[in-house]
């Protein structure tokens, strides 16, 4: 089976950069994957839409560049489906929340450099609604809390 990574950009993040780390990433990703598509948003729901696709047919990684948001309507587009690839973050937002909880690097450089290098763990999501979300801030308060 060939190995496919779909790289979501969200082209306003990180003051307008997402189209300038792009290439970089494709690069990047090149080295490891046969397959490498990009998908540029242009609205809400883009990121959701495309994400979901990417999941349907069954890509091994799906990458979110862009801020929270983008990050978030990712999320929503993996989580109900069944076979589920895993997801890279390049943050190119204020806050970078999950990316920041993660451990992920925050420079943009150095997130693309450890897309093909990096550890892969389980993360959790909730839903509240009809949302899916997922909390850096929960997880670093709950790997900073002790018990007495």
């Amino acid at each position: 089976m060939k190995r496919k990574a779909v790289l979501i950009v969200n082209p306003s993040s990180g003051k307008e950069q997402a189209r300038a780390y792009t290439e970089e990433a494709v690069k990047e990703l090149q080295k490891v994957y046969e397959e490498v598509k990009v998908k540029e948003t242009k609205g809400p729901g883009d990121a959701t839409d495309f994400a979901k696709e990417a999941s349907e047919e069954e890509v091994s990684l799906v990458v979110s560049m862009g801020g929270d948001g983008t990050v978030h309507e990712v999320v929503n587009g993996l989580s109900e489906n069944e076979v589920r690839p895993a997801l890279g973050i390049i943050p190119l937002g204020t806050v970078n929340d999950l990316a920041r909880a993660l451990g992920i690097p925050l420079q943009p450089e150095e997130a693309i450099e450890v897309l093909t290098k990096g550890k892969m763990w389980p993360i959790d999501i909730a839903k509240a609604g009809d949302r899916y979300f997922t909390s850096g801030f929960a997880r670093e308060v709950s790997r900073k809390a002790s018990i007495r």
